[in-house]
C-alpha cells in the first residue's frame, strides 16, 4: 500500500513538472529530445510528447513495480527492500526529469522565448 502512494507521489510530482515546463515553453513549438556530447541537439519532438514523454514511461516501469511488489514474493531476507526501492526508483526518475528539463532550458537559452 505504501509503495503505492510513493509511486504516485512520484507521477503527479512528474506531471506538475511537466505542466509547469509546458507553459514554460508555451511560444516553443518543438523541443530537443537527444542531444550529441558536444551540447549540439540531434532530435526534436512536438513540446507536448517532449515533455510527457519521461512520466509517461515512469508510469509504466512504476505500475508494474508497484504491482509485481504486491503480487511476488520477495525472496527471504529482502522483504524490507520492497519500499525502499520503489522510492529509490521514483526519485531517480525525478532526478531525471529535472535533468532533462536543465537540458532543455540551456539548449534554449533560458526559461524559454
Amino acid at each position: 500500500m505504501i509503495q503505492s502512494i510513493v509511486s504516485l507521489m512520484a507521477i503527479i510530482t512528474l506531471a506538475e513538472m511537466s505542466r509547469r515546463a509546458n507553459w514554460r515553453y508555451r511560444h516553443e513549438v518543438r523541443l530537443p529530445m537527444q542531444w550529441l556530447l558536444d551540447g549540439t541537439v540531434t532530435r526534436t519532438a512536438s513540446r507536448r510528447f517532449a515533455l510527457a514523454f519521461i512520466p509517461i514511461l515512469l508510469s509504466g516501469i512504476l505500475t508494474a513495480t508497484v504491482v509485481m511488489s504486491m503480487v511476488l514474493t520477495p525472496r527471504s531476507g529482502q522483504e524490507g527492500f520492497v519500499i525502499p526501492v520503489i522510492a529509490l526508483m521514483a526519485l531517480l526518475f525525478v532526478g531525471i526529469h529535472a535533468f532533462y528539463l536543465r537540458l532543455i532550458a540551456k539548449s534554449l537559452g533560458g526559461w524559454g522565448k
